[in-house]
């Protein structure tokens, strides 16, 4: 069954002259879809369009029945869910119970964690039963337990459901159909169908890409092969027209004149332009072939890490306690040898920012800071002052190396170049990493680090950061575990018991 037929749909934002989709044709059926693709891709406006909370400025949309839209941010209940949620059926018993929503949790919506809040936005989607379910990013930013109670919910939901997210884990889990959305700087959006779960449909859309660039290359490899031939072709032409020119030849020379009738007569002169006629019906082919050929988005990605002198220092912390309100979070004496990758896991509030802001401390004390590149979870208004003092100190190469580089970090660099542009968390985390790293630091400490990251930036941070790669340490919070097992080799664990926390070497 068709719940959702998207027909010859264009859009534009207003005041925009280029469509972000132009005669976009698409149809969604029961089960799960995600969107995927860069920021600024299109992902929010066509979720928005299938909504029906924007118009279409051509073409058409059908739905089968109601469509919801949960956008990322919960601003709380209406005065019309509680009557779906204390509707006493048990398939919303159910979901109560698989959301983990407590009667506390209904009651204080306010003060909740923003996990809590997910959940209990989708709780409150789910109970209204809507036919089409349109979510936005609904486990960014949530630990292991509360994933995994919003995929269990999500897994019940017989509709049609359209997830934008970049969680890999929970996409695989729910969805076998892909759509990645790929968007130039002055172009319509391009739509991949692919229908694998979304780590799989990253690789198969990369090698489709790769297959394309290499057909194209050659394409256009054949076509300067053709026209170097044509040029060849015709300097032979005017060298064999120069030989067959009876000009210059004495009137009496009969038998010059004789060896020129005789090779006219032999066609040689007509092989040649023979050839270049056939040359020429190629070359004008094979520029019709190319036209028609689809020209993947391929842009240069990653950035090499410029490290310290191939020592890399041991860093020790603890024994100690860290102490936050009434929370005490117990560290043992750690000893991390230089090269190791490490990732920090655990429950939100078990205390992991807490640890990761000591061990910078115990870096600093060490006088190892000049070694180090921390990219903190959020930034503060001093650390955006920081990097623009930065940038206003560089001159113009400078400044170009780091547009490169921010381009090269799967971004669009120019709003360094407009100060009226406020850079996303996303951006700023990039331009920090990129600010630092021709500086010989052989210490990477990142606190969330694909918080803000779309799945473009994730992959590449990913090949910048693989375990693989001995020559720096790199200690990071996440609990994207895609993320981590593409970049660390070994995980502590925070664990919480009431006001009491404990960091465990796994």
């Amino acid at each position: 069954m068709s719940y959702i037929t998207i027909s010859g749909v264009s859009y534009a934002y207003p005041g925009s002259s280029v469509s972000i989709f132009e005669g976009l044709s698409l149809s969604f059926h029961d089960g799960w879809t995600v969107l995927a693709g860069a920021n600024g891709a299109g992902k929010t406006t066509l979720a928005a369009l299938i909504s029906g909370s924007i118009i279409p400025d051509a073409g058409a949309i059908s739905r089968s029945g109601e469509a919801l839209l949960c956008p990322q941010v919960f601003t709380g209940l209406t005065d019309e869910d509680p009557f779906y949620i204390y509707d006493g059926t048990r398939e919303t018993g159910e979901l109560i119970s698989r959301l983990g929503i407590t009667d506390d949790m209904l009651e204080n919506p306010d003060i909740l964690s923003g996990g809590e809040k997910k959940r209990l936005q989708l709780l409150a989607a789910l109970a209204r039963r809507p036919e089409i379910l349109i979510l936005d990013e609904p486990t960014n930013h949530l630990d292991s337990a509360s994933r995994r109670m919003i995929v269990s919910a999500l897994l019940s939901f017989s509709g049609c459901g359209i997830i934008i997210t970049h969680d890999r884990k929970s996409a695989d889990e729910l969805s076998s159909r892909t759509l990645i959305l790929e968007r130039g700087t002055a172009a319509p959006a391009r739509i991949h169908d692919i229908p694998l779960p979304l780590s799989a449909a990253l690789d198969e859309l990369e090698r489709r890409q790769n297959d394309m660039k290499e057909a194209y290359d050659a394409k256009k490899d054949e076509l300067s092969r053709q026209r170097q031939l044509m040029a060849a072709m015709a300097d032979r032409s005017r060298a064999m027209n120069a030989r067959l020119s009876k000009r210059g030849i004495d009137k009496a020379d009969h038998s010059a004149k004789s060896a020129i009738d005789g090779a006219r007569l032999t066609g040689k002169d007509r092989s040649i332009d023979d050839q270049k006629r056939m040359i020429s019906s190629r070359i004008e082919h094979g520029m019709k072939e190319l036209s028609g050929m689809e020209r993947p988005l391929m842009r240069k990605e990653g950035l090499t890490l410029t490290t310290g002198n191939g020592y890399i220092p041991r860093l020790s912390i603890g024994p100690m306690v860290i102490r936050g309100g009434g929370y005490a979070l117990s560290i043992p004496e750690l000893t991390i040898p230089g090269g190791a990758h490490i990732a920090i896991t655990g429950s939100n509030g078990t205390g992991k920012t807490m640890f990761m802001k000591a061990l910078v401390r115990s870096i600093r004390d060490a006088g190892r800071e000049t070694r180090t590149i921390y990219i903190p979870q959020e930034y503060a208004a001093e650390d955006i002052q920081r990097l623009e003092n930065r940038i206003m100190a560089m001159n113009d190469k400078e400044k170009g190396e780091v547009l490169s580089d921010m381009y090269r970090l799967g971004s669009n660099p120019y709003f360094l170049l407009d100060p009226t542009i406020v850079p996303s968390p996303g951006e700023l985390k990039k331009l920090d990493f990129s600010l630092s790293r021709n500086e010989g630091r052989d210490i990477i400490l990142m606190d969330e680090p694909t918080n803000h990251l779309d799945i473009t930036s994730m992959r590449i941070f990913e090949r910048i950061l693989s375990k693989e790669d001995t020559s720096f340490t790199l200690i990071l919070i996440s609990h994207d575990e895609a993320f981590i097992e593409a970049t660390c080799s070994s995980r502590w664990t925070i664990e919480r018991h009431g006001n009491d926390g404990q960091l465990i070497i796994r």
